[in-house]
């Protein structure tokens, strides 16, 4: 991640295989040090994350943007890159606590500022019911969602397809990287979400690709092709010591988005020409040629009926998960009238006033 950059991620999503979280392996590496943020619904701890990461970059920090797939107007955390420091909401449902507390992370909880004595638990137990059985259908959308996708059609590729998506890659990645050398250092691969399938529908975060990228390679993934082409890129930058960013695919996380190398400016984006920000500049690798053409003709029809049926699926989980958030933000209502919003914020003034700190 470069410096001086606003970027923005999600660390978790629902997707077709359940809910996919990438934030231990993100905040546990023993050279990153996270505040975990403790508090009930409504407890202000979005509100609390956008004050800390507005205060990083008035002080001249970049800042990482972690948002909450389940409503993308929250965040689940901010990361300030230069400080290897952040802070995170680690509460369900991605619970996660410092693995050597005081020494790689901390805890502040926010509820002590929420009167627990007056809150309406029937209310609470109620409605948090209700949310989990609307996300739980939400995921039997998006599972029905991944089973229809055009890039598991039996019969569409054969192996000989993805030995010639190979080579191509490897032809890219000499040009781009070089060639690893015996004493070369390898590079770290970080993961996290470009996208994800929320509420609103499907978030995509272009302006990260820009920050990041002056030129990206688009690859053609109506056959699934692309992620062989980009297991090697991955494999074949870091064994060249570069950072690579590794994006996974909001429905199939199994499968990858994006491949992106700050280092070099350059990225890797399996999607369509929409799914591109303006400004970095388009190299069209064009996979879907490889496979035979009258294979994919035999097949067009069943994949046009499964597209379809995918993009029901989709919209049905989308609703899902409206409903869901919907309840999520009466869940919140309940406890706002319990929190000492004032004691909050001036705990919150006396905290930043230490920022950026040692």
């Amino acid at each position: 991640m470069n410096n001086g950059l606003e970027t923005r991620y999600f660390l978790s999503a629902l997707t077709g295989a359940g809910y996919y979280a990438l934030h231990r392996q993100f905040l546990r590496p023993p050279e990153r040090y996270f505040c975990i943020l403790k508090g009930g619904p409504g407890c202000g701890k979005s509100t609390f994350l956008k004050r800390v990461g507005d205060a990083g970059r008035s002080a001249g920090l970049a800042v990482v943007w972690l948002h909450c797939a389940g409503d993308p107007a929250s965040l689940d955390g901010v990361y300030f890159p230069e400080k290897r420091s952040g802070f995170f909401d680690g509460t369900a449902p991605h619970t996660v606590d410092p693995a050597l507390f005081g020494a790689s992370g901390e805890y502040l909880d926010l509820g002590t500022f929420c009167r627990t004595e007056a809150l309406d638990t029937a209310r609470i137990r109620a409605l948090n019911t209700d949310c989990a059985m609307f996300r739980l259908r939400a995921q039997q959308y998006l599972a029905a969602a991944a089973a229809l996708d055009a890039r598991a059609t039996p019969g569409l590729v054969y192996p000989e397809d993805r030995e010639a998506a190979r080579r191509r890659a490897r032809s890219i990645c000499t040009r781009e990287f070089g060639t690893p050398g015996k004493d070369t250092v390898r590079g770290r691969c970080e993961r996290l979400f470009l996208s994800a399938i929320t509420c609103e529908g499907k978030i995509f975060f272009r302006e990260t690709i820009a920050a990041h990228c002056a030129r990206v390679y688009l690859l053609d993934d109506g056959c699934g092709l692309a992620e062989e082409f980009l297991r090697i890129v991955r494999t074949h930058a870091v064994r060249c010591g570069r950072d690579v960013l590794s994006c996974p695919d909001p429905l199939i996380p199994s499968r990858t988005q994006a491949v992106l190398v700050p280092a070099c400016g350059v990225g890797f984006l399996a999607g369509t020409a929409d799914d591109l920000p303006e400004g970095p500049a388009q190299r069209h690798i064009r996979l879907d040629v490889l496979p035979d053409p009258v294979r994919q003709r035999a097949l067009r029809r069943s994949m046009r009926s499964d597209a379809r049926q995918q993009q029901l699926a989709l919209t049905g989980g989308v609703e899902q998960l409206r409903m869901a958030n919907l309840l999520h933000n009466e869940l919140e209502a309940v406890y706002r009238p319990c929190m000492d919003f004032a004691a909050l914020t001036a705990f919150t003034d006396r905290y930043l006033r230490t920022f950026p700190g040692a």
